[in-house]
């Protein structure tokens, strides 16, 4: 359990390192969050992001392994049974949004 604790405190201390050598800009990152421009640069340079924060940046810094990950949660879900037929989800579409 220790090591998961410093793993994460060594994950979380590379996160700006990482958004800094990532593809994308700044305003993609303000924009994912939800923060204003001085809330995120404060945010960043006392690496003061909460959890759900840390999730979402790393979503988007390691995009190929959050698709694999919903598509294994996808599976599961298919194996449980937990799918509805198109013809249901579309009719719930469209009593959601018309």
């Amino acid at each position: 359990m220790i090591n998961t604790v410093l793993e994460f405190k060594k994950y979380r201390d590379s996160i700006p390192q990482l958004i800094q050598n990532s593809n994308y800009k700044t305003g993609y990152f303000i924009n994912l969050l939800g923060l204003k421009t001085p809330t995120y640069y404060r945010k960043l340079k006392e690496n003061s992001f909460s959890m759900e924060e840390i999730e979402l940046l790393t979503k988007a810094l390691y995009p190929k392994e959050a698709l694999l990950m919903e598509l294994q949660d996808a599976e599961d879900d298919y194996e449980k049974g937990n799918v509805k037929e198109h013809i249901e989800f579309t009719e719930e579409l469209r009593q959601e949004f018309l």
